[in-house]
């Protein structure tokens, strides 16, 4: 056995964990600014909601070429490479583009490139954990350090050097995800043919799919539809950008330790009473939002629901993440993880996004939260009883084949 295979996998995976905190600091620091960007080269509003709403498509289109792309080539740590090459000069295109034909294709080709990319980091990071899957939420704690690195930075560059000074930060930290992503071991186990095949067909056609990304889409309605206007609510509500950064850095917290207790909650919790306790969670946080500024709800409390729901995503992602990795052959791996991103984002997000900006149009912005609310808590005993239905129905049909 080889000196790195016989490392702990905290060392031999130490490249994934610098993966995930350098894309999120460029992802971080880059794409929540783009609209103050986009407003400076003369965009007006609505042409920065269609370039959002372009994003959205791409990054269904994404998810299903990049994955399907990894599978037929089976070099998912190669595919992941070239996506990130491509990203810096993406943005460096973006950053010269000036008219909204070139700052809409500049746009839609990041979107394209970068979205897919933690997915394959996914895939490739339980193949290198191998047994060892419990550690895998261990280094995703890199997701909301880097998120959280990103803001910060993007606190201190804005206000001195503006919106342009972050193209080149974005492509620093593109580079560096480029070189980690080298570091890495490439997807073994499936023989690389001339004319591999991809059974796509295996993720329609097994109850478990339906459960798995079903579930990612209302995670993505969730999480997009209650947090996307969230700046909005709070300055509605009267309170400062500075109370609403304090408390997503408190929610970002949460997420770093539920993410680093992983490795002992998952001997603990069914995977799929994690997912519906973070749909839980997560309901608890619009909850504190809907009631923040009253009396009864003074802010530490608002801070302590801030806190518990932001382990949500941590208690969501890590057990569907080892749900598709367990289901799906290799074959098709990489083309199963993408396609969280085409469930969440690509139909959860957008809905969710756009019902609440309409509720939000038409109700007053406390009774659109305790809405979204009960929802929330709703998909989370959904989830759960999802889950039941969907374990019942595959012990069914592999009774059947084995008669």
């Amino acid at each position: 056995m080889s000196e790195t295979n016989r490392m702990h996998p905290l060392l031999r995976s130490i490249p994934y964990f610098l993966f995930f905190v350098f894309y999120w600091v460029a992802e971080a620091l880059f794409v929540p600014y783009l609209g103050l960007y986009f407003e400076l080269r003369g965009m007006n509003s609505v042409q920065i909601g269609m370039l959002n709403g372009l994003f959205y498509v791409v990054t269904i289109v994404s998810a299903m070429t990049i994955g399907y792309f990894a599978d037929k080539t089976r070099r998912p740590r190669l595919t992941v490479s070239i996506c990130f090459s491509c990203v810096v000069l993406v943005v460096l295109y973006m950053s010269r583009a000036a008219t909204l034909p070139h700052l809409a294709a500049a746009y839609a080709l990041y979107g394209y490139f970068v979205v897919s990319c933690c997915d394959l980091v996914d895939k490739l990071l339980l193949e290198q954990l191998e047994s060892d899957t419990r550690y895998f939420g261990l280094f995703r704690v890199g997701s909301p350090l880097g998120y959280s690195g990103g803001a910060i930075l993007a606190g201190v560059l804005i206000p001195r050097l503006g919106t342009t000074s972050l193209f080149p930060v974005c492509m620093l930290f593109a580079a560096l995800c480029v070189a980690m992503s080298l570091l890495m071991k490439e997807s073994s186990g499936v023989p690389r043919r001339q004319k591999a095949g991809v059974p796509v067909k295996q993720l329609f056609t097994s109850w478990q799919s339906a459960y798995i990304y079903g579930t990612m889409v209302l995670w993505g309605f969730s999480e997009a539809g209650a947090l996307s206007y969230l700046a909005v609510y709070m300055s509605d509500r009267g309170f400062s950008t500075e109370y609403t950064s304090v408390l997503i850095t408190i929610a970002m917290v949460g997420q770093t330790v539920a993410f680093s207790l992983m490795p002992a909650i998952q001997p603990v919790l069914h995977p799929k009473t994690m997912v519906m306790l973070g749909f839980l969670v997560f309901s608890g946080r619009i909850l504190s939002l809907a009631l923040i500024g009253t009396q009864q709800f003074p802010f530490f409390l608002v801070a302590v629901f801030h806190f518990i729901g932001g382990s949500a995503q941590a208690l969501i992602l890590t057990p569907i993440t080892l749900m598709i990795g367990r289901t799906f052959s290799r074959e098709v791996s990489s083309t199963a993880q993408t396609m969280k991103t085409v469930a969440s984002k690509g139909i959860g997000s957008s809905t969710g996004a756009f019902l609440y900006g309409w509720l939000y149009s038409q109700l007053p912005a406390r009774s659109v939260m305790v809405l979204f609310t009960c929802l929330i808590f709703g998909f989370g005993i959904l989830s759960r009883l999802g889950g039941v239905w969907a374990d019942a129905r595959t012990k069914i049909g592999q009774a059947r084949q084995s008669v």
